[in-house]
């Protein structure tokens, strides 16, 4: 049976598999790589679950404010899982200057993580390539940074770009429970969330642009993170997770 795209799992809204999608030679692996929103809301039978599903690593990548108002439950600790906090967007603010008044905030968000997190990014590839099993990462959303991860990886999978679009864009048929969810905890709390901000979009165009200027920019996802220091023997092993066995060996 094929597994499904996304991973029903209580506490989670945008939890996907980046398996079945067309690769170099076949098709990327299921169970290798997880996408997904926040983990604070899962419980210890859902982190089983994962568990069970051959996940042992986590990768958070939201910063300290986010992981403090509402926290990894795999921080603490859970065996055969291990955790992993890597801020991607550090000192990113869409409201700065130069960002805020773009046509698409998010790709210019995108475009200036590539020219201010090239450290961050090869931090979290590295250890995707060297975990065992599957490996999950994730942000609040499960769109942006967890987005561009996404794109890296099936892009040095060989995914079309077409495919990379679509699975981007597929965010925004689950996140209005997820920020409906997400709006609940921070009203709360006391904090507003604008349902209506454009930095809540997950549309196609903006991966188009982004993969566009990915490539004119910077040569491509396996020239930019070469460049930034991932190493030849990494990039094959992010392959080698992405892709299934009989690809691999179809393209040796």
């Amino acid at each position: 049976m094929i597994p499904q795209r996304l991973i029903p799992l209580t506490g989670a809204h945008n939890l996907r598999d980046l398996g079945g999608y067309t690769a170099s030679g076949g098709q990327t692996a299921w169970r290798r790589a997880l996408r997904a929103d926040s983990l604070h809301r899962l419980d210890r039978q859902a982190m089983e679950t994962l568990r069970d599903m051959g996940c042992t690593t986590v990768i958070d990548l939201r910063h300290s404010e986010e992981t403090g108002a509402q926290a990894n439950p795999f921080a603490a600790g859970f065996d055969g899982v291990l955790y992993h906090n890597i801020s991607l967007f550090a000192g990113l603010d869409p409201s700065r200057p130069g960002l805020k008044e773009a046509e698409d905030v998010l790709f210019a968000l995108y475009c200036q993580a590539l020219e201010e997190c090239a450290a961050e990014f090869v931090q979290v590839l590295r250890v995707v390539a060297d975990a065992p099993g599957a490996v999950l990462f994730h942000c609040t959303a499960g769109k942006d940074r967890t987005g561009m991860i996404a794109a890296l990886l099936l892009l040095l999978a060989g995914t079309p770009r077409a495919e990379i679009v679509a699975d981007y864009a597929l965010t925004s048929r689950y996140s209005p429970a997820m920020f409906a969810a997400l709006r609940d905890e921070l009203e709360a709390a006391g904090r507003d969330f604008d349902l209506a901000s454009p930095l809540l979009l997950s549309e196609a165009a903006t991966m188009e642009a982004f993969l566009g200027h990915l490539d004119t920019a910077h040569g491509g996802a396996e020239v930019y993170l070469l460049t930034h220091g991932l190493t030849e023997r990494e990039i094959a092993a992010l392959r080698s997770r992405m892709l299934q066995a009989e690809a691999m060996e179809g393209a040796a």
